[in-house]
């Protein structure tokens, strides 16, 4: 009772009460029904709706039934604290679901039930599986068949959105892929930063924290899914359910080579020590949480990059900065130019290191956001303030702190060397360039239907 009351307290939006009238209305329909009673897969009926999307529910048995299939195909531990740890990204994978399908029969995108088959038989394929041997995975261990083609039609009609609707509109300019060249370099002339590999097959986890409410929920699954990734569990297939950037059907995970220098620092150093078969710890980067899988490793000048012919590209020099910026917070009290460049000179004389994320021993900073960002640039791809910073540092120094409009900012160089630039193939900074852009706006295209649509959460 104390339910519906508060259902229909005045806090209660219009929206909200016509979605729980109508649900409810739903709900009561298929229950007192005799042939949805015949039919109806075995499940808890009483566990009721979980959450609702736009004019869908999602039921508790459609997230148990996620949960069994990703268990089953991931090969993750089948216990209480696996289930407990995946079950919010399972909802949040859900809501994305519905709101993908209903976005793309907006646009009047449709998927057959061959283009479902086809995806199945090409997932089969991909994994060396005979034919139908997913639908006696699923038998066999009493999951849903839709619990798996909802998640195929979900991804098939959002990929054509996206094609239909986010690809015409991104343009890759030959500026784009000359600086983008220049920035996957190989430089064969360089030292290595580290002891480690050079170079690396991998394949990347990425879990996204897209609100800070979500950090420490987002850090403990992301541990989870590592310790059971080394544990036996099938590191591909927890890309394909949890990784952002495996959108396509089935989440067709690649391996890929790329050179340290390419990396994130925090990447990089996580890599040091990386042998072929090392799965790393989770490593918080901007975005969010990375674990890596590493396939392979080779130094660079191997046998299969001296077959490449050489190339006279003059010499540059490649930069690896840490900026730091100090913010006021809304609710600090007013504090003048002078004792902001005081506070700027203090951070000077303790930034840390190039491998800390913060800051180290700096007092009286409580009414402030501090904020760092790592870059990897040819000093000739700097702007020419940065570029001046950079040229008069050693590694490990720090610039003096400067006013921008954001707030005080200081520069750290953490590493630099001489590199050869060698062009990679065009085509493949192209489609490159064209994966990261599509896969930002597809990130603020879900963004803003999370937004425009009435979601909710029980």
């Amino acid at each position: 009772m104390r339910k519906v009351c508060s259902a229909f307290s005045v806090q209660c939006s219009v929206k909200k009460i016509f979605h729980f009238l109508r649900n409810t209305f739903l709900l009561l329909f298929v229950l007192t029904t005799p042939a949805f009673a015949a039919s109806a897969p075995k499940q808890d009926l009483g566990e009721g709706i979980a959450a609702v999307v736009g004019g869908d529910a999602i039921s508790s048995y459609d997230i148990e039934s996620r949960i069994k299939f990703i268990i089953v195909t991931a090969k993750l531990s089948n216990t209480p604290d696996v289930a407990l740890r995946i079950r919010p990204q399972v909802i949040r994978s859900l809501i994305d679901e519905h709101l993908q399908l209903q976005e793309a029969a907006k646009n009047d995108i449709k998927i057959s039930d061959d283009d479902i088959v086809r995806a199945i038989a090409d997932i089969e394929a991909e994994r060396n599986m005979p034919p139908g041997t997913i639908d006696g995975i699923l038998e066999d261990n009493d999951v849903p068949k839709a619990t798996f083609t909802q998640q195929i039609h979900a991804q098939l009609a959002w990929n054509k959105l996206l094609i239909k609707k986010i690809k015409p509109q991104v343009k890759i300019s030959d500026e784009e892929i000359a600086l983008a060249s220049r920035k996957m370099t190989l430089p064969p002339t360089a030292k290595p930063a580290s002891s480690g590999p050079q170079e690396a097959k991998i394949a990347v986890i990425t879990l996204l924290v897209d609100k800070p409410a979500h950090e420490g929920e987002v850090r403990k699954l992301s541990e989870k899914l590592a310790r059971e990734a080394r544990g036996g569990a099938s590191f591909e297939e927890i890309s394909r359910q949890f990784s952002s950037g495996t959108a396509s059907a089935g989440g067709k995970v690649e391996a890929f080579w790329i050179n340290s220098q390419q990396l994130d620092p925090r990447v990089a150093k996580a890599l040091e020590s990386a042998s072929k078969g090392t799965i790393t710890d989770p490593v918080r980067t901007n975005e969010g949480y990375v674990i890596i899988k590493v396939y392979d490793t080779r130094a660079l000048g191997s046998a299969a990059q001296k077959a490449e012919p050489e190339q006279t590209q003059p010499t540059d020099t490649q930069v690896t900065l840490k900026e730091i910026l100090l913010k006021l917070k809304p609710d600090a009290p007013n504090k003048d130019a002078d004792l902001l460049l005081q506070i700027g000179e203090d951070v000077a004389k303790h930034p840390g290191n190039c491998q800390e994320k913060g800051i180290a021993g700096v007092k009286n900073v409580e009414d402030f956001d501090i904020e760092t960002d790592f870059h990897q640039a040819f000093l000739s791809d700097l702007p020419q303030a940065l570029r001046t910073i950079a040229e008069s540092l050693k590694p490990g120094g720090i610039s003096t702190p400067f006013a921008s409009d954001e707030g005080i900012r200081l520069y750290m160089l953490c590493d630099r060397k001489e590199a050869v630039a060698r062009t990679p193939d065009r085509e493949q900074i192209y489609r490159m360039l064209m994966q990261q852009k599509m896969e930002l706006e597809a990130q603020k295209y879900m963004r803003n239907l999370r937004r425009e649509v009435f979601i909710e959460v029980r």
